[in-house]
């Protein structure tokens, strides 16, 4: 007895360890750390590190070296007595040249700044296809919850019906109950089996999609909160990644139109070249030496100026495409957020009316099982009757849920910053 006791303790210590709480707004957080899609952010964030690296180098000394021999077939020749203009036919180079810019007119610095916004962009818009997660967990989450609700309920109307059967086997023994009446509960239990095995493969393929998603295990033990994601809030603020796209974007075309004004501007650098070779500056000399050179370089593109107003109608005409692209997502989204606070009033108001309606009902099926007990109706006619009961039941549950969906969509189509 003491064996089958710790036994016992052993086994219920076990299945309460294997009990766990869910979330939807948890689900969907390790949704999106599990997802493949997220290392892609990390790739773009390393990417531009490396650009923004190669960006930083126009600052630095630019360093050449040079070598080189050549062969020329005629060289300068003066006919002046007693001095010898015979000069060689080959020459030597080698150049080791420095060239350091000390004004760019801002290019190095837009440079950077664009790389920094790109990376950024490109990461918000990666944040807009994980946003589509949010859908997904949701939709699994909801359907779970739906099918645990179908099958309390087919459960509760199997255990009705046993109950039934026993207290109307005594009966078939007398002679008050016909064995058609015993055989029409036991069809029903039957369909009813048939059922609750449908339903308890479909919460198996459920739970195992679920948990490939979070990469936690999901089962019949884990608990699933009817907390909407995102809370019962009633602001209207628009927080969608999609928000954060198009204000990048028009960060981008601003910093790429400033570039183009940088480009206007002049480029200065300095320079410095140590030589050996021959010949060199001074090509009477032929001996070979080390010679230099120094200076001040100044670069002006003066043609880029030609483009500058046709740059800046490209820049107000993307402005404004950007524009309208925000203003169509928000009067998509603005629409779809005045159906869904509708939808979530009336579901407000449908659930006060199933709290009556199962109270009627529960009235109703309590005489129909005196009746049937009494012979006064079919089983038929108490099946229908009960039926009817858990079917309110039922529907209070879904709509539940479906108040909680309802909720879950608002937010999500609003925008939730938790994600």
């Amino acid at each position: 007895m003491r064996k089958l006791v710790i036994l016992t303790l052993l086994t219920t210590h076990f299945a309460f360890g294997q009990e766990t709480n869910l979330r939807l707004d948890s689900c969907v957080a390790w949704a999106k750390t599990n997802y493949p899609l997220l290392k892609q952010s990390n790739l773009v964030n390393a990417n531009s590190e490396a650009n923004l690296l190669a960006i930083r180098e126009n600052w630095y000394p630019k360093l050449t070296f040079l070598a080189k021999g050549t062969y020329q077939s005629e060289v300068v020749s003066f006919n002046i007595p007693g001095i010898n203009t015979n000069f060689p036919h080959d020459s030597y180079l080698t150049n080791v040249s420095l060239d350091q810019t000390v004004f760019d007119g801002g290019q190095t610095k837009m440079q950077k700044q664009i790389e920094q916004i790109n990376a950024g962009l490109e990461v918000q818009k990666n944040e807009v296809e994980l946003y589509k997660l949010v859908e997904r967990i949701n939709q699994i989450y909801v359907n779970i919850l739906l099918g645990r609700e179908n099958l309390n309920v087919l459960n509760t109307y199997k255990n009705d019906i046993d109950n039934r059967r026993k207290k109307l086997a005594a009966g078939e023994e007398n002679g008050l109950v016909l064995q058609s009446t015993l055989d029409e509960l036991d069809a029903e239990s039957l369909k009813t089996e048939q059922s609750i095995i449908e339903g308890k493969e479909n919460l198996e393929s459920m739970y195992r999609i679920l948990a490939f998603y979070i990469a936690k295990p999901v089962n019949e033990n884990s608990v699933l909160t009817m907390s909407p994601l995102g809370g019962n809030t009633d602001s209207d603020a628009i927080l969608r990644p999609e928000m954060k796209v198009f204000s990048l974007q028009e960060s981008l075309l601003e910093s790429r139109y400033q570039l183009t004004n940088k480009y206007a501007l002049p480029k200065i650098s300095v320079f410095a070249g140590m030589n050996y070779g021959r010949p060199g500056p001074n090509f009477i000399n032929q001996n070979l030496r080390f010679f230099g050179d120094a200076g001040l370089s100044i670069k002006w593109n003066i043609s880029s100026l030609y483009g500058l107003s046709r740059e800046k109608l490209k820049f107000s005409i993307s402005q404004e495409m950007v524009a309208v692209q925000r203003e169509v997502f928000l009067f998509n989204l603005n629409t779809n957020l005045t159906n869904q606070k509708a939808q979530i009033v009336s579901l407000q108001e449908i659930i006060t009316k199933d709290k009556q309606i199962i109270e009627k009902r529960h009235n109703v099926t309590q005489t129909a099982s005196a009746q049937l007990e009494n012979g006064k109706i079919t089983v038929t006619e108490y099946l229908t009757q009960l039926n009817a009961e858990l079917q309110a039941t039922l529907n209070q549950k879904i709509h539940e849920i479906r108040l909680m969906n309802a909720t879950t969509t608002y937010n999500t189509t609003r925008g939730i910053t938790n994600f």
